[in-house]
């Protein structure tokens, strides 16, 4: 992830990724993009859950829309997700650079 990432949204991020559904959602969601609604069938879930967990995903990055697509004049227009791409190394050094400026000093 971005090496200027503060301690606060790291948290989030390790929250987010510690669920089993936000985790089963990006590797679906690697293999193929897909709407909220195939989401939702795909996994047997609810469809505000899947949309509840899709925008915790994408507020924090993990997800992008890639695609919008409208069926028919009138109706709403469909989006697609897909994973953005991440690379996530938590070593100890790292988590000291989030919270250990210089001299003791706390980050966020």
């Amino acid at each position: 992830m971005n090496e200027n990432i503060d301690s606060q949204t790291m948290v989030k991020i390790l929250k987010a990724l510690a669920n089993p559904i936000r985790l089963k959602m990006i590797a679906l969601l690697h293999k193929e993009p897909k709407n909220v609604y195939a989401l939702a069938k795909e996994m047997e879930l609810p469809y505000p859950l899947a949309h509840l967990h899709l925008n915790g995903l994408k507020k924090l990055g993990l997800v992008k829309e890639v695609k919008t697509e409208q069926k028919a004049k009138g109706l709403p227009t469909i989006k697609y997700y897909a994973p953005s791409e991440f690379t996530f190394i938590l070593t100890p050094e790292n988590i000291r650079k989030l919270y250990v400026k210089n001299k003791g000093e706390r980050n966020g």
